[in-house]
């Protein structure tokens, strides 16, 4: 066979065997590639490595698509978990920065990484489309001692079609040792190199992929570099993430500062007190011993009027469709005769669509406006006046404002740096809500049954969006983890000092001293005193219950006369023979089903006064 025969064979063998191969890489309409609703035919990324351990990217991102799309997204990680193969490994924060995109395009943040959408919601396109994205990639300080590295996943894992003609060029900033220069391509944790070609020309390496890469397999490159070959490089510092440490340890000591400067009260002086301070009924004991009164204050109200003969409380069965349940009626025995307005208010409110009898279901969705009106008498700014000085309470304004600031803070910086800002409002309203109801039922003082039934629609409330929306956040970044956890410390001491800042006035510190005195006495007082104070007056029992329910020793104070014969009160009728035990029990259950019933409100809006791969980078992307 002459030269020229032997020429002629090669070529035409070439043009067999060698160019449909090519095509079947760049033509994406071949069968190959058919199966897929968009492919990536060409992925080309030129990156210049710069002294500060920075990465300016040009990414040209040739697809191809076989059925109508808007665009592609792409997924950069600005968080990622380097793995070697030595087993070490490390973590970095990422900033991205002098973004450029050639199309229409739309940013956001989540799961850890910054999401770019590419393309235009009002249009769809087939065929080939060629989108160049450029961007600066800064990983921060080289972690590792005695050695820098370059570890950088040129394609991610995390694409979700095939990527076809990958061509890099990565220039670096000064000489490196090339003989430790390695790639790697495949899934993760893949250490096969077979399929990538590349030269290294001075400080520039050029190559390509020699095939074509599947879903879920990357392309990295590593290399070993001398100690501070990114000389430059600088800690990723936020100013705004220390504000999750400055804000609330702030907060925390201002709160103490504003407690030690008006908030320490002198020395309470308890004095022995058989009944409690004159003039004073059950209701606005609870205001002066709580400094603030509560809806079970004003349930009292309930014993100590059918106590001063207005109204009589009588046991009664009521039918349900499938049971009985006990239950009791109120009856007005006479007008209010009296000057108290909050007793007036609550008397009239009580009949208010009755002459003179109601029964307890009749206060649902009713009496709570009475409660209402009384509380925001009994707790008016005038009242506090008398037993806080004004200083101290004009505080409490700013330490509440703290620590709103505060679980704002702690909570918004880690979502916006590695979730959705879009689940935000969320994230912060949910578990607020839940967790203060938590606290409130733990901390606070209210019936057994409401307390359980509170911690757990808190728990659930709060606790499920906090562990699906705030946990897997905040667990990514120690920095984020350990801030949080000091940001919850410091509005718990935050509260506390809320709690103990409003300073009583003399005549505060004097009331406080005989009540403290006097609930000593009722949790204390023997048999043979309290024999002698029924002796002096046999309605001593009755005329104490309805304090003891207010400063929460009424089960004690009901025990106590176990053994001590009494009289049934007047103001009580019930449907057996009258024992202390039974009357107790019905008592404890009737003030529980009272405070619920004349605290529920309607849910209706009707009314118009009602409270109505390995290394940094690469990530992935997909098409929409």
């Amino acid at each position: 066979m002459n030269k020229k025969s032997f020429l002629t064979l090669s070529i035409i063998f070439f043009l067999i065997t060698i160019i449909p191969k090519v095509r079947a890489l760049s033509i994406p309409s071949e069968t190959y590639y058919n199966k897929y609703e968009y492919v990536i035919d060409a992925y080309d990324i030129n990156m210049s490595v710069n002294e500060n351990n920075t990465f300016d990217i040009t990414e040209t991102i040739t697809a191809y698509f076989n059925t109508p799309k808007h665009g592609i997204y792409r997924k950069i990680p600005i968080r990622n978990k380097i793995t070697r193969l030595d087993g070490t490994t490390s973590k970095n924060r990422t900033q991205i920065s002098n973004l450029s995109v050639n199309n229409k395009y739309k940013l956001s943040k989540a799961n850890g990484n910054y999401n770019i959408q590419i393309g235009d919601t009002n249009k769809t396109i087939t065929g080939k489309q060629t989108y160049v994205i450029k961007y600066t990639y800064n990983i921060g300080k080289d972690p590792i001692k005695n050695y820098d590295e370059l570890y950088y996943n040129i394609i991610g894992n995390e694409w979700d079609t095939l990527i076809g003609n990958v061509t890099f060029n990565i220039k670096m900033p000064k000489e490196f040792d090339s003989s430790k220069l390695g790639f790697s391509h495949g899934e993760n944790g893949s250490i096969s190199s077979d399929k990538i070609n590349y030269t290294v020309n001075k400080n520039t390496i050029s190559g390509s992929y020699n095939g074509i890469l599947n879903v879920g397999e990357a392309l990295t490159i590593r290399t070993e570099l001398p100690e501070d070959y990114f000389s430059k490089a600088q800690n990723i510092i936020n100013l705004t993430d220390y504000l999750i440490y400055i804000v609330p340890i702030a907060g925390l000591i201002i709160s103490l500062i504003l407690w030690y400067l008006f908030g320490r009260d002198k020395k309470i002086i308890e004095t022995v007190e058989f009944y409690p301070p004159k003039d004073f009924n059950s209701l606005e004991i609870g205001f002066l011993y709580k400094g603030k009164a509560k809806s079970t204050d004003v349930t009292s109200l309930l014993i100590y009027l059918a106590d001063k003969g207005y109204i009589k409380i009588t046991e009664i069965e009521e039918k349900s469709l499938f049971a009985k349940s006990k239950s009791f009626k109120i009856t007005k025995l006479k007008e209010y005769g009296g000057n108290n307005a909050n007793e007036r208010l609550f008397l009239e409110g009580l009949f208010k669509n009755s002459d003179n009898e109601v029964t307890l279901s009749e206060l649902y969705n009713n009496f709570y406006i009475t409660v209402k009106e009384i509380l925001k008498n009994i707790n008016s700014k005038e009242n506090k006046q008398k037993i806080f000085e004004k200083s101290s309470l004009n505080k409490k304004r700013f330490i509440i404002l703290m620590m709103i600031i505060s679980y704002i803070i702690i909570t918004a910086i880690p979502i916006l740096t590695y979730g959705d800002a879009e689940s935000l409002i969320f994230a912060l309203i949910f578990p607020g809500i839940g967790f203060t109801v938590t606290c409130a039922m733990v901390f606070g003082k209210t019936p057994k049954f409401t307390k359980i039934f509170g911690i757990i629609w808190g728990l659930m409330f709060g606790g499920i969006p906090w562990l699906t929306m705030i946990l897997p956040i905040i667990a990514q970044e120690t920095f984020y983890l350990i801030g949080y956890l000091i940001g919850v410390i410091s509005i718990i001491g935050m509260n506390i000092s809320l709690k103990y800042l409003p300073k009583r006035t003399q005549y505060g510190l004097e009331l406080l001293g005989k009540i403290k005195g006097f609930k000593t006495y009722l949790e204390t007082a023997e048999k043979s005193k309290l024999e002698t104070m029924v002796l002096e007056n046999p309605n001593y029992f009755y005329d104490i219950l309805p304090y003891a329910y207010v400063l929460g020793v009424s089960d004690k104070w009901i025990n106590k006369f176990e053994k001590i014969t009494l009289e049934a009160p007047s103001w009580y009728d019930g449907t057996g023979p009258f024992n202390i035990v039974a009357f107790g029990i019905f008592m404890d259950s009737a003030m529980t089903s009272a405070n619920t019933a004349m605290n529920a409100s309607s849910n209706s809006s009707s009314t118009g006064g009602g409270f109505a791969g390995g290394g940094s980078g690469g990530g992935g992307g997909g098409s929409w």
